[in-house]
């Protein structure tokens, strides 16, 4: 059987049909699907650090991946499923994963959280003074 695809071969090319395409990326804040990816790379078209999603539509920036120093590590106290905030966007991150790359740089894995609405206190009254 000298045409026939080896068994090996046919197995791969099915788990490969079967695999999903990769989800587009949406924004957590406002659910729109009109994001840009700036990769993480110091090659191609950005030089940047860390790689995010900016949405077009509610022009907030979202970190997927942070780069700090061996020594912002030390003094930020970042492990996995602690906090990182962003003080400039006033947002806050979870830390999914960190993954040291090289002598002096680790990667901080990191998902928004989004609080709902409601979280922001806006539909209760205000307590105490005004």
């Amino acid at each position: 059987m000298a045409g026939k695809p080896h068994e090996s071969t046919r197995e791969a090319a099915t788990q490969q049909e079967a695999r999903p395409e990769r989800a587009a990326r949406t924004c957590p804040w406002c659910g729109s699907e009109n994001v840009k990816l700036a990769q993480r790379g110091f090659t191609g078209p950005t030089d940047e650090r860390d790689q995010y999603i900016s949405c077009q539509d509610c022009r907030r920036l979202t970190y997927e991946i942070v780069s700090r120093t061996a020594r912002e590590m030390r003094l930020g106290q970042y492990r996995t499923g602690g906090s990182y905030r962003d003080s400039l966007r006033q947002t806050k991150y979870l830390i999914q994963r960190v993954l040291k790359v090289g002598t002096n740089e680790v990667l901080l894995y990191v998902k928004p959280i989004v609080r709902p609405p409601s979280a922001y206190g806006a539909e209760s009254p205000r307590r105490g003074r005004y």
